[in-house]
């Protein structure tokens, strides 16, 4: 798979370049730290980030959006599961302060096997703050409430448990300040 960050005409050459670059980098060294992790990513096979150009490996399966359409009513233990592993590798980021910057159902495959892969990082940043997990919990719990309605509650109650697991005691922290981020106008009354 070749993700390429194009030019862009509206911005200036040398801000651009530089732009492209940077988050191309930065991309692929979160892609490696997260493999290190022991988080389902795809390897980069290389990069050239002057040309804003990631080379990865390819990953077979299902965007979990498109298993999350299939299933009607109730979710069933496999799928509650995938949710669990979302959560625990989500977790595993945060606990090694990357924020990934764009969970949303599409930017995870699930495998044949029971896998979940994560990607595109091209939002991601290092942080240690509680406010930026915060809002990175609260963009999967809207995905899946806008996206999967019927059954968000149960899916994201997944999504946390398998977060808690992992984040342990700490957790509580990232979750009291999601509170507060939900609070907030813009985002009161919308679920």
């Amino acid at each position: 798979v070749v993700k390429h960050r194009p030019k862009k005409g509206y911005r200036h050459p040398q801000i651009d370049l530089e732009f492209r670059t940077s988050r191309t980098k930065r991309e692929a060294r979160i892609l490696a730290k997260a493999a290190a992790l022991g988080i389902k990513v795809p390897r980069v096979l290389s990069e050239k980030a002057k040309e804003g150009i990631l080379e990865m490996d390819f990953v077979a399966g299902e965007k979990m959006r498109d298993v999350l359409d299939a299933f009607r009513g109730k979710p069933t233990l496999h799928v509650l599961g995938l949710c669990r592993k979302i959560g625990e590798g989500i977790a595993l980021l945060h606990k090694h302060g990357i924020v990934h910057g764009d969970l949303t159902t599409s930017n995870f495959i699930a495998t044949r096997n029971g896998d979940v892969f994560f990607i595109d990082f091209g939002l991601s940043f290092h942080s240690t703050r509680a406010e930026d997990k915060a809002v990175d919990l609260h963009l999967m719990k809207r995905a899946l409430a806008s996206r999967h309605y019927e059954h968000w509650e149960k899916l994201f109650a997944a999504v946390l448990e398998g977060y808690k697991k992992v984040f342990g005691k700490d957790a509580e922290t990232v979750l009291q300040r999601l509170k507060v981020v939900e609070s907030r106008g813009r985002y009161k009354g919308k679920e």
